[in-house]
């Protein structure tokens, strides 16, 4: 409560009078017609308020009062930079595609790290090249150190697997996708942030609550969708890019994205990216590897055709091959012998994924707010791992179709979306001598509804209904609301359902690297023989934008309320040796309060001050319990600071700093073990140091120095009787912070 009083204290102390509005239309000029383009993102110069035009190509965004110039930029189109003079005048700002030039340009802006939707309804920002760059962000996992919102964290002390958490909730209640298509789900939730490369990433949207009934029936906390790069350059992109990067622990990367632009509306992207780590280190001196060896190679090709009579299309492949050794250090006779596994712990684990997509959408020429689209979506997942003495083998195919429409009634206010879509799953899974199969196939249909009166008011009120091929009719009903009674002023409020069936092999697979052994409570003969997950998802959010020293600013607080009507609990907490899987009904909630504050003290600095308050809690052995591994409270530093610019912007010299502080974490009980293999109740409190120095000797090239933990703080003994492996108190699953120490990287950029 004191909190929330702090907060809404220091909104109130920075109120401003109402502010003008700039309102305009995005388009493509061909011929006669004005083809309305959909997603531009608009934002003031040098500034991170923004915003995205709407399905007609419309937006609104208040006037800065640092700069008149507002930036425009889309995907396979020039960018421009207008002079904005008279605000009484709406503008119509024409695109044009990269092989040709436009003449409206009068200055090229510079996009910041995150752009905040300030019309969106939902509580959205876009995290763009520039703040991804502000970490060595080699994959996706790695993409939020500077990031209040989303938690990343090891799942166990061996196979170097992370973890996402949002809203106090682990990340398998979060949608990830890719521009829209299913991605992260399923068998590889554990190790599908591993195949998205830092380097392929244009920007990462993030959504915090229920996303739109539009995209499924699963999304919960919220949505992470990720914006590759495009086959057609923005603002005269080389077409070459190359990406180097070595680490102290003997990690390299390279990643090499080349354009092949076969005519003005056609053009392909090679995406190739290969990492590896051979270097074996046990610096905790307990036996067992830091982290794995591995070998990853990941390539992607994407094709875009744009026709000048209405038709888009985007499709494209990528294939993925990734393999992971480790567990007890061994130094035998040659790098292939090992030690007898009745005496040590091996881990090996490889996957295979493909993936197949394509997009294609139709705008009327004749009747530019009317359109269509369909996507199509297919995942082959293989998975063979072993760990220790238990073997665990997986296969995934995934089949998504999704048709949209979209248009208005009477007038432009009145906004509709309605299609169809179907998913078909199919999962085999072994583990030891146990077999698990099932086939999902889910029809569903949705309707959405967008009421946009004044740029004060907006409103989407979306209902689908589904029909899993076991469990049966599903309905979603999601509810989203904007309000701004003043221009300084925005005010969020969301409210829904949603679904999921739980994976609970691949989504625990932790608890392999350990001698519990697997005990499922079922009660039914579908899967696993579990219920299927359902939760509501309600959340509010205040942003408040004022002048700090005639500099922009903004602070922003929310609170979320995620509350279960069926969860199933991993309960590490029955016994140490034992991991039971139930379902629950009512049996689990999470609150989620969150306060950020972003502003520039100077000129030459920004700096992200926010505070994460968590009440997150399932229902366990007859009793409340918090869940594991989650910190109560979290807080977050980051300063970016522009140590030197040219006059020419041709060169510049970066220092990024994050300081992340964690609090205490529940660990599961262990009290029923011997006394030298307990563990605390609670873990302590502490603090992770990023630092990253970036100096761009031309747009073409910079290259870069950081570290990761810089404090070297590490997790004291993470593996209870690691001397044992095969003995029953063996763990080392009970991961609540860091499992390795400092890590110092450098690497370089260059397009050419």
């Amino acid at each position: 409560m004191k909190i929330f009083v702090f907060s809404l204290i220091a909104f109130c102390s920075y109120s401003l009078f109402a502010q003008n509005v700039v309102r305009g239309k995005v388009v493509e000029h061909s011929g006669n017609d004005h083809t309305p383009l959909v997603g531009a993102n608009i934002f003031w110069l040098n500034s991170s308020v923004g915003t995205a035009s709407a399905d007609d190509g419309s937006f609104s965004l208040p006037l800065s009062s640092e700069t008149n110039k507002l930036v425009i930029t889309y995907i396979g189109y020039e960018s421009d930079t207008l002079t904005v003079l008279n605000t009484d005048k709406i503008l119509t700002i024409n695109l044009s595609p990269v092989a040709t030039q436009t003449s409206d340009v009068t200055v090229t802006g510079e996009k910041p790290s995150i752009i905040v939707d300030y019309f969106g309804v939902d509580n959205s920002s876009i995290l763009t090249k520039k703040e991804l760059f502000k970490a060595a962000c080699c994959n996706l996992s790695e993409s939020f150190e500077t990031n209040a919102a989303v938690d990343v964290s090891f799942t166990d002390a061996v196979t170097g697997s992370k973890q996402i958490e949002m809203l106090g909730l682990s990340g398998i209640y979060t949608r990830t996708t890719m521009e829209n298509l299913p991605f992260i789900r399923g068998l590889i939730s554990s190790v599908g942030l591993n195949f998205i490369p830092g380097t392929w990433i244009n920007s990462i949207n993030l959504s915090k609550g229920l996303g739109p009934v539009v995209n499924g029936y699963e999304s919960i906390t919220g949505q992470i969708d990720v914006d590759f790069v495009k086959p057609h350059a923005e603002n005269e992109e080389s077409p070459f890019f190359l990406n180097l990067y070595g680490d102290n622990e003997q990690r390299f990367e390279g990643n090499l994205n080349y354009r092949i632009e076969l005519a003005e509306n056609l053009a392909a992207i090679n995406l190739i990216h290969w990492s590896n780590r051979r270097h074996e280190a046990d610096l905790n001196s307990d036996r067992f590897l830091d982290m794995p060896t591995f070998n990853t190679f990941n390539i992607m090709q994407r094709w875009q055709y744009h026709a000048e009579n209405g038709w888009e299309s985007q499709f494209g492949f990528q294939y993925a091959n990734d393999e992971k050794s480790g567990g007890t250090l061994y130094t035998g006779a040659a790098p292939d012998v090992f030690p007898p596994l009745n005496n040590s712990f091996r881990y090996n684990n490889k996957n295979k994924f493909f993936n197949f997509f394509s997009k294609t959408g139709y705008v009327f020429p004749e009747e530019p707010h009317k359109s269509f689209g369909f996507q199509i979506n297919y995942n082959n997942y293989e998975t063979n791992s072993l760990f220790g003495l238990r073997e665990y083998n997986g296969l995934q195919k995934s089949f998504y179709f999704n048709f949209i429409f979209q248009s208005f009634f009477v007038e432009e206010i009145h906004k509709f979306k309605l299609g169809s879509g179907f998913s078909l799953d199919d999962f085999k899974e072994n583990f030891t001598s146990l077999d698990f199969r099932r086939v999902e196939r889910v029809p569903g249909a949705f309707f959405e509804y967008t009421y946009s009166p004044a740029h004060e008011f907006s409103m989407i009120a979306g209902i689908r209904g589904d029909y899993h091929s076991f469990y049966g009719a599903m309905l979603t009903p999601r509810l989203h609301f904007r309000y701004s009674p003043v221009e300084e002023w925005v005010f969020r409020a969301a409210a829904g359902r949603g679904y999921r069936t739980a994976n609970i092999l691949a989504e625990n697979s932790s608890s392999f690297i350990s001698s519990r052994a697997l005990d499922i409570l079922s009660v039914n003969n579908f899967g696993f023989g579990l219920e299927q997950e359902i939760a509501w998802n309600f959340g509010i959010n205040a942003t408040h934008y004022f002048l700090f020293d005639y500099r922009d600013a903004s602070i922003s607080v929310d609170f979320y309320h995620t509350l279960f009507e069926n969860t199933v609990i991993p309960d590490l907490d029955f016994s140490p040796g034992i991991v039971r899987f139930y379902s629950v009904d009512n049996g689990a909630y999470s609150n989620s309060f969150q306060t950020e504050l972003n502003f520039k003290p100077l000129d030459f600095v920004d700096l992200r001050l926010a505070y994460r308050f968590l009440d997150s809690k399932q229902f366990v052995n007859g009793q409340w319990l918090p869940r594991p591994f989650t910190s109560k409270n979290r807080a977050l530093l980051n300063i970016a600071i522009r140590a030197y610019r040219s006059d020419d912007l041709e060169s510049e010299l970066l220092f990024d700093i994050t300081t992340q502080w964690f609090g205490q974490k529940r660990i599961p009980s262990t009290s029923q073990n011997p006394v030298e293999f307990r563990r605390d109740d609670y873990s302590p409190s502490f603090v992770i140091l990023n630092a990253q120095t970036t100096y761009s000797l031309s747009p073409l090239l910079s290259v870069y120095i950081g570290g990761e933990n810089l404090l070297d703080f590490k997790q004291s003994n993470p593996i209870i009787n690691p001397g044992n492996p095969q003995d029953r108190y063996f763990d080392a699953s009970l991961i609540w912070g860091p499992v390795s120490g400092r890590m110092i990287y450098a690497g370089l950029r260059s397009s050419f």
